[in-house]
Protein backbone atom coordinates (compact mmCIF):
# COMPACT_ATOMS: atom_id res chain seq x y z
CA UNK A 1 0.00 0.00 0.00
CA UNK A 2 2.84 2.42 0.91
CA UNK A 3 4.51 1.67 -2.42
CA UNK A 4 1.29 2.48 -4.34
CA UNK A 5 0.88 5.77 -2.46
CA UNK A 6 4.48 6.71 -3.22
CA UNK A 7 4.04 5.98 -6.93
CA UNK A 8 0.81 8.04 -7.01
CA UNK A 9 2.52 10.98 -5.30
CA UNK A 10 5.47 10.78 -7.69
CA UNK A 11 3.18 10.85 -10.73
CA UNK A 12 1.24 13.82 -9.36
CA UNK A 13 4.42 15.79 -8.72
CA UNK A 14 5.70 14.99 -12.19
CA UNK A 15 2.50 16.27 -13.76
CA UNK A 16 2.67 19.52 -11.81
CA UNK A 17 6.34 19.90 -12.55
CA UNK A 18 5.61 19.77 -16.27
CA UNK A 19 3.17 22.67 -16.14
CA UNK A 20 3.98 26.33 -16.17
CA UNK A 21 2.61 28.44 -13.30
CA UNK A 22 -0.06 29.86 -15.56
CA UNK A 23 -1.39 26.40 -16.39
CA UNK A 24 -1.60 25.39 -12.71
CA UNK A 25 -3.04 28.57 -11.24
CA UNK A 26 -5.09 30.79 -13.52
CA UNK A 27 -7.36 32.19 -10.80
CA UNK A 28 -5.71 35.60 -10.89
CA UNK A 29 -6.87 36.04 -14.47
CA UNK A 30 -10.37 34.61 -14.29
CA UNK A 31 -13.62 36.44 -13.66
CA UNK A 32 -13.59 39.35 -11.23
CA UNK A 33 -15.50 40.25 -8.08
CA UNK A 34 -16.54 36.83 -6.94
CA UNK A 35 -18.83 33.94 -7.81
CA UNK A 36 -18.00 31.49 -10.57
CA UNK A 37 -21.75 30.97 -11.04
CA UNK A 38 -22.21 34.43 -12.51
CA UNK A 39 -20.57 36.01 -15.52
CA UNK A 40 -18.36 38.72 -14.05
CA UNK A 41 -15.48 39.53 -16.39
CA UNK A 42 -12.47 41.41 -15.12
CA UNK A 43 -12.65 45.18 -15.52
CA UNK A 44 -9.19 46.48 -16.41
CA UNK A 45 -9.03 50.27 -16.16
CA UNK A 46 -7.15 51.28 -19.30
CA UNK A 47 -4.59 53.88 -18.22
CA UNK A 48 -6.95 54.37 -15.29
CA UNK A 49 -10.39 55.85 -15.94
CA UNK A 50 -8.85 57.62 -18.92
CA UNK A 51 -12.14 58.66 -20.52
CA UNK A 52 -12.83 60.83 -17.47
CA UNK A 53 -9.42 61.91 -16.13
CA UNK A 54 -5.97 62.46 -17.71
CA UNK A 55 -4.49 59.05 -18.50
CA UNK A 56 -1.89 57.48 -16.23
CA UNK A 57 -2.31 60.13 -13.53
CA UNK A 58 -3.28 59.84 -9.88
CA UNK A 59 -6.68 61.32 -10.74
CA UNK A 60 -7.25 58.65 -13.37
CA UNK A 61 -6.21 55.77 -11.13
CA UNK A 62 -8.16 57.09 -8.15
CA UNK A 63 -11.32 57.34 -10.27
CA UNK A 64 -10.85 53.80 -11.57
CA UNK A 65 -10.46 52.44 -8.06
CA UNK A 66 -13.49 54.42 -6.89
CA UNK A 67 -15.47 52.88 -9.76
CA UNK A 68 -14.39 49.40 -8.60
CA UNK A 69 -12.13 48.35 -11.46
CA UNK A 70 -10.45 45.02 -10.79
CA UNK A 71 -7.10 46.30 -12.08
CA UNK A 72 -5.51 49.63 -12.95
CA UNK A 73 -3.55 49.33 -16.19
CA UNK A 74 -0.11 50.93 -16.45
CA UNK A 75 2.02 51.34 -19.59
CA UNK A 76 5.72 51.57 -18.78
CA UNK A 77 8.55 53.45 -20.47
CA UNK A 78 12.13 53.73 -19.26
CA UNK A 79 13.77 57.15 -18.88
CA UNK A 80 17.30 58.05 -19.96
CA UNK A 81 18.52 57.47 -16.42
CA UNK A 82 16.76 54.13 -15.98
CA UNK A 83 13.51 54.95 -14.17
CA UNK A 84 10.22 53.24 -15.10
CA UNK A 85 7.43 55.74 -15.68
CA UNK A 86 3.76 55.46 -16.63
CA UNK A 87 3.52 56.75 -20.19
CA UNK A 88 1.92 55.10 -23.18
CA UNK A 89 3.60 56.92 -26.05
CA UNK A 90 7.27 56.98 -26.96
CA UNK A 91 7.14 60.73 -26.49
CA UNK A 92 5.64 63.09 -23.92
CA UNK A 93 4.26 65.35 -26.67
CA UNK A 94 0.60 64.25 -26.65
CA UNK A 95 -0.06 64.19 -22.92
CA UNK A 96 2.16 66.93 -21.46
CA UNK A 97 3.30 70.50 -22.06
CA UNK A 98 6.72 69.21 -23.11
CA UNK A 99 8.32 67.50 -26.08
CA UNK A 100 10.76 64.66 -26.59
CA UNK A 101 11.10 60.90 -26.28
CA UNK A 102 10.91 59.42 -22.80
CA UNK A 103 14.13 57.49 -23.45
CA UNK A 104 15.97 60.76 -24.12
CA UNK A 105 14.73 62.53 -20.98
CA UNK A 106 15.89 62.11 -17.38
CA UNK A 107 13.38 61.70 -14.59
CA UNK A 108 14.17 65.21 -13.37
CA UNK A 109 13.34 66.62 -16.81
CA UNK A 110 10.10 64.63 -16.97
CA UNK A 111 9.06 65.76 -13.49
CA UNK A 112 9.19 69.39 -14.66
CA UNK A 113 6.37 68.67 -17.11
CA UNK A 114 2.67 68.49 -16.38
CA UNK A 115 -0.37 66.94 -17.99
CA UNK A 116 -3.96 68.18 -17.99
CA UNK A 117 -5.28 69.32 -14.61
CA UNK A 118 -1.74 69.94 -13.40
CA UNK A 119 -0.91 66.24 -13.01
CA UNK A 120 2.59 64.77 -13.23
CA UNK A 121 4.01 61.71 -14.96
CA UNK A 122 4.43 59.03 -12.29
CA UNK A 123 7.10 56.43 -11.64
CA UNK A 124 5.93 52.89 -10.97
CA UNK A 125 7.27 53.25 -7.42
CA UNK A 126 5.13 56.35 -6.85
CA UNK A 127 2.02 54.53 -8.02
CA UNK A 128 2.71 51.56 -5.78
CA UNK A 129 3.53 53.80 -2.81
CA UNK A 130 0.20 55.60 -3.27
CA UNK A 131 -2.06 52.57 -3.66
CA UNK A 132 -0.06 49.74 -2.09
CA UNK A 133 -2.09 46.56 -1.59
CA UNK A 134 -5.45 48.34 -1.99
CA UNK A 135 -5.73 47.66 -5.70
CA UNK A 136 -4.36 45.31 -8.38
CA UNK A 137 -1.95 46.31 -11.12
CA UNK A 138 -2.02 45.27 -14.78
CA UNK A 139 1.34 46.43 -16.14
CA UNK A 140 2.57 46.51 -19.74
CA UNK A 141 6.24 46.03 -20.54
CA UNK A 142 7.80 46.92 -23.86
CA UNK A 143 11.17 46.98 -25.57
CA UNK A 144 13.08 50.23 -25.98
CA UNK A 145 13.18 52.12 -29.27
CA UNK A 146 15.95 49.84 -30.52
CA UNK A 147 13.94 46.71 -29.76
CA UNK A 148 16.02 45.73 -26.72
CA UNK A 149 14.71 44.40 -23.42
CA UNK A 150 15.52 46.92 -20.70
CA UNK A 151 12.95 46.89 -17.92
CA UNK A 152 12.12 43.32 -16.93
CA UNK A 153 14.54 42.70 -14.05
CA UNK A 154 14.06 46.18 -12.62
CA UNK A 155 10.28 45.73 -12.69
CA UNK A 156 10.33 42.27 -11.10
CA UNK A 157 12.62 43.58 -8.35
CA UNK A 158 10.24 46.47 -7.61
CA UNK A 159 7.17 44.21 -7.56
CA UNK A 160 8.88 41.62 -5.39
CA UNK A 161 10.15 44.22 -2.93
CA UNK A 162 6.58 45.49 -2.51
CA UNK A 163 5.18 41.93 -2.19
CA UNK A 164 2.78 42.46 -5.09
CA UNK A 165 3.63 39.14 -6.75
CA UNK A 166 3.46 37.18 -3.50
CA UNK A 167 0.07 38.72 -2.69
CA UNK A 168 -1.39 38.14 -6.19
CA UNK A 169 -1.74 41.87 -6.83
CA UNK A 170 -0.13 42.10 -10.26
CA UNK A 171 -0.46 40.88 -13.84
CA UNK A 172 2.10 41.67 -16.53
CA UNK A 173 1.24 42.11 -20.21
CA UNK A 174 3.22 42.73 -23.39
CA UNK A 175 3.11 42.55 -27.17
CA UNK A 176 6.69 41.27 -26.92
CA UNK A 177 6.90 37.53 -26.43
CA UNK A 178 10.60 37.99 -25.65
CA UNK A 179 9.72 40.28 -22.76
CA UNK A 180 7.13 37.85 -21.40
CA UNK A 181 9.51 34.90 -21.66
CA UNK A 182 12.18 36.84 -19.78
CA UNK A 183 9.66 37.82 -17.09
CA UNK A 184 8.58 34.18 -16.80
CA UNK A 185 12.21 33.13 -16.40
CA UNK A 186 12.81 35.78 -13.73
CA UNK A 187 9.69 34.84 -11.75
CA UNK A 188 7.29 32.16 -12.92
CA UNK A 189 4.74 33.07 -10.23
CA UNK A 190 3.60 36.25 -11.96
CA UNK A 191 0.61 35.86 -14.32
CA UNK A 192 1.36 36.99 -17.88
CA UNK A 193 -0.82 38.16 -20.77
CA UNK A 194 0.27 37.92 -24.38
CA UNK A 195 -1.13 40.94 -26.19
CA UNK A 196 -1.82 40.19 -29.84
CA UNK A 197 -0.94 42.34 -32.82
CA UNK A 198 -3.69 42.67 -35.40
CA UNK A 199 -1.96 40.34 -37.84
CA UNK A 200 -1.66 37.61 -35.17
CA UNK A 201 -5.39 37.33 -34.50
CA UNK A 202 -6.67 35.96 -37.79
CA UNK A 203 -6.12 33.21 -38.40
CA UNK A 204 -5.32 32.06 -34.87
CA UNK A 205 -4.30 28.41 -34.65
CA UNK A 206 -4.34 25.96 -31.78
CA UNK A 207 -0.61 25.40 -32.29
CA UNK A 208 0.05 29.13 -31.82
CA UNK A 209 -2.04 29.14 -28.64
CA UNK A 210 -0.10 26.13 -27.36
CA UNK A 211 3.13 28.01 -28.00
CA UNK A 212 1.87 30.98 -25.99
CA UNK A 213 0.66 28.65 -23.26
CA UNK A 214 4.26 27.79 -22.39
CA UNK A 215 4.43 31.11 -20.52
CA UNK A 216 0.91 32.59 -20.50
CA UNK A 217 -2.67 31.38 -20.39
CA UNK A 218 -4.26 34.68 -21.49
CA UNK A 219 -4.31 36.42 -24.85
CA UNK A 220 -5.18 40.08 -25.35
CA UNK A 221 -6.62 40.84 -28.80
CA UNK A 222 -8.17 43.99 -30.22
CA UNK A 223 -11.93 43.59 -29.81
CA UNK A 224 -12.60 44.63 -33.41
CA UNK A 225 -11.20 41.27 -34.58
CA UNK A 226 -12.83 39.07 -31.93
CA UNK A 227 -15.76 36.83 -32.83
CA UNK A 228 -17.38 33.71 -31.40
CA UNK A 229 -14.99 31.41 -33.24
CA UNK A 230 -11.96 33.10 -31.71
CA UNK A 231 -13.36 33.04 -28.15
CA UNK A 232 -14.41 29.40 -28.49
CA UNK A 233 -10.97 28.38 -29.78
CA UNK A 234 -9.21 30.09 -26.87
CA UNK A 235 -11.62 28.70 -24.27
CA UNK A 236 -11.39 25.18 -25.68
CA UNK A 237 -7.64 25.47 -25.21
CA UNK A 238 -8.24 26.28 -21.51
CA UNK A 239 -7.05 29.85 -21.98
CA UNK A 240 -8.67 33.24 -21.41
CA UNK A 241 -9.44 36.31 -23.52
CA UNK A 242 -8.92 39.89 -22.32
CA UNK A 243 -9.95 42.33 -25.04
CA UNK A 244 -8.77 45.88 -25.60
CA UNK A 245 -10.45 48.53 -27.74
CA UNK A 246 -9.64 51.40 -30.02
CA UNK A 247 -11.02 54.30 -27.96
CA UNK A 248 -13.55 55.31 -30.59
CA UNK A 249 -14.88 51.74 -30.87
CA UNK A 250 -15.19 50.82 -27.19
CA UNK A 251 -18.86 51.69 -26.65
CA UNK A 252 -19.90 50.16 -29.96
CA UNK A 253 -18.15 46.86 -29.17
CA UNK A 254 -18.60 46.49 -25.40
CA UNK A 255 -22.00 44.77 -25.64
CA UNK A 256 -20.74 42.40 -28.32
CA UNK A 257 -17.76 41.37 -26.16
CA UNK A 258 -20.00 40.78 -23.16
CA UNK A 259 -22.31 38.62 -25.26
CA UNK A 260 -19.29 36.57 -26.31
CA UNK A 261 -18.41 36.08 -22.62
CA UNK A 262 -14.83 37.30 -22.85
CA UNK A 263 -12.95 36.93 -19.56
CA UNK A 264 -11.79 40.51 -19.21
CA UNK A 265 -12.21 43.93 -20.81
CA UNK A 266 -9.88 46.88 -20.92
CA UNK A 267 -12.08 49.90 -20.36
CA UNK A 268 -11.54 53.65 -20.38
CA UNK A 269 -14.58 54.03 -18.14
CA UNK A 270 -15.07 51.13 -15.69
CA UNK A 271 -18.36 52.54 -14.35
CA UNK A 272 -19.87 52.55 -17.85
CA UNK A 273 -18.76 49.00 -18.62
CA UNK A 274 -20.08 47.75 -15.28
CA UNK A 275 -23.39 49.50 -15.95
CA UNK A 276 -23.79 47.76 -19.30
CA UNK A 277 -22.92 44.42 -17.70
CA UNK A 278 -25.46 44.85 -14.88
CA UNK A 279 -28.25 46.01 -17.16
CA UNK A 280 -27.95 43.44 -19.92
CA UNK A 281 -25.81 40.46 -18.98
CA UNK A 282 -26.60 39.38 -15.44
Amino acid sequence: MKKIKLITLTIALAILGGCSFNEVDSSALGYGKGSSKKYEPLMIAHRGASEIEPEHTLLSYERAIKDKADYIEIDLRQTKDGHLVANHDKTVDRTTNGKGEVEDLTLDQIKKLHTRKGQKILTIEEIIKKFGQTTKYYIETRTNNKGKLVMEKKLIDILSKNKLIANNKVVLESFSDKSLKKLHKLNNDVPLVQLLKDEDIKPMSKSKLNEIKNYSNVVGPNAKFVDKGFVDLVHKNNMKVHVFFNADKERALTSKMLKLKVDGLFTNNPAYTEKVLKEDYK
